[in-house]
């Protein structure tokens, strides 16, 4: 069986790490369009045509263009929906990954989360509709969130759970003092570590980790301790996803230093600033310099280790 081949029908975060080890990279590209960001150029090719194909091939634009630094592509669900024949573009683009790109994994960002007959569907919905290889749920609702997105014909799944998340509203939530005195999500990491293990699965289960960031604006004085914090309660048992970098501000070294334990352990997402790094002819092209410029501060971080 050829590398390749290999990577096709192994796990999701074994996927990962073969992927990481190939390119050297832990960027993750997320696909987000958004409808006043389509360049132009597009917009004009399309305009007596459906819509929802200027959107695609925007997309998938991008992923040939920054697939040479790419360990993962993510799609925003909301951010298809949201299109009329959202959908259709949504399954374009992952059918496109699959096809040209088989050993780069695809990761659907939808963080559901309800009682297990919904949990279910969505899983059906998400896994064999729209062809992800991992997704990303809400444990507020206890383990029924989780359990019922896995499936024993499929074990090589990535299934992930929102711990510490990168928009400084959670704060209010997660950072909340439970009665042992830990702070909320280092209580949902330890649960959703204790599931994955009860399920079976946590060979391909990870956390969504923010970044690390600016304690406040100005201040100069860098926060990376829930990084560190969390790989102490989960060790590398689970990988992190990893949003905040970018044009959220996430600081690069800091974070690498905090979570990194080798390929598979970490992928770092950007979206906007790859996206949307230009709406000229050459927004293709700039997307997959901002993606060539994050692998390379990464890489730097990783060698300072």
């Amino acid at each position: 069986m050829t590398e390749e081949n290999a990577t096709i029908t192994c796990g999701f975060r074994r996927k990962l790490q073969l992927r990481q080890e190939k390119v050297d990279s832990l960027v993750c590209v997320g696909l987000d369009p958004l409808p006043e960001k389509l360049p132009e150029c597009l917009r004009r090719k399309f305009w007596l045509s459906e819509d929802w194909k200027a959107i695609a091939q925007w997309m998938i634009d991008i992923v040939d263009a920054t697939a040479m630094h790419a360990s993962m592509y993510k799609l925003q669900k909301a951010h298809y929906e949201a299109f009329n024949d959202g959908d259709k573009i949504l399954r374009a683009v992952i059918g496109y990954i699959r096809e040209f790109y088989p050993d780069i994994p695809v990761f659907l960002d939808c963080k559901r989360g309800d009682i297990g007959r919904t949990q279910q569907r969505y899983k059906i919905a998400h896994f064999e509709i729209d062809g992800a290889e991992g997704m990303n749920f809400s444990p507020y609702m206890g383990s029924s969130c989780m359990a019922p997105l896995f499936d024993i014909k499929h074990p090589g799944r990535a299934i992930v759970g929102l711990c510490h998340t990168s928009n400084p509203e959670a704060r209010e939530v997660q950072d909340i003092a439970c009665a042992d005195g830990r702070q909320y999500w280092e209580h949902i990491a330890e649960k959703i570590r204790d599931w994955a293990y009860d399920i079976g699965i946590n060979e391909n289960a990870g956390l969504v980790m923010a970044a690390a960031y600016e304690k406040s604006k100005g201040s100069g004085e860098i926060f990376s301790q829930h990084l560190s914090k969390c790989r102490e309660i989960v060790g590398d048992d689970l990988w992190f996803l990893i949003p905040g970098v970018g044009t959220q501000g996430g600081f690069i070294l800091d974070t690498v230093l905090a979570a990194y334990a080798g390929y598979g352990s970490i992928a770092i997402n950007s979206s906007s600033q790859i996206n949307f790094a230009s709406s000229g002819t050459d927004y293709a092209q700039a997307a997959g310099a901002e993606a060539m410029y994050l692998c390379t501060q990464i890489r730097k971080a990783v060698n300072k280790m």
